[in-house]
């Protein structure tokens, strides 16, 4: 296989900036089981919490963090803050509700979701890879290109 120019020893102190470095073919991408489920996790506060049970939790909620501290800041578990979502639909929708969000606007919750990996690699899956496709087809093919990368520290 031709060695591409710009290999790991070219790379910027040969590399030494991560490590597990590795390669993959387009072929060896394209075989691993994109449909199957990961579950990502994060903190979403009350009211995330609230948009996102409404949704059925069919995808991750719309902003959520992967750590949250202060002095403001209220951590529960998931059985709490799902005692805190059936008090809250229980309240009818006017002024009561906007003020129990208020109240918990500070409490968050780990949660956790179902995607399909092609779905939480997102631009890699639906940007990046039809190029690597485009590549390897154009030049060699998807068993003669290599796809080289590595951990950052």
């Amino acid at each position: 296989m031709t060695q591409h120019p710009n290999t790991v020893s070219s790379w910027p102190n040969g590399g030494a900036n991560g490590h597990s470095h590795s390669y993959l073919t387009p072929r060896e991408l394209l075989d691993y089981d994109w449909t199957y489920n990961v579950r990502p996790g994060g903190l979403p506060n009350f009211k995330e919490w609230v948009a996102w049970s409404d949704n059925n939790k069919a995808k991750a909620p719309d902003n959520y963090r992967a750590a949250i501290i202060g002095c403001s800041i209220r951590h529960v578990s998931t059985g709490a803050m799902k005692k805190l979502l059936e008090q809250y639909h229980t309240l009818s929708p006017d002024l009561k509700r906007v003020s129990f969000l208020a109240e918990h606007a500070d409490t968050y919750a780990q949660a956790t979701w179902h995607l399909p990996a092609c779905a939480a690699t997102g631009f890699f899956w639906a940007e990046t890879v039809p190029v690597l496709l485009h590549i390897a087809r154009s030049t060699s093919g998807l068993d003669r290109m290599r796809i080289v990368f590595f951990f950052n520290n």
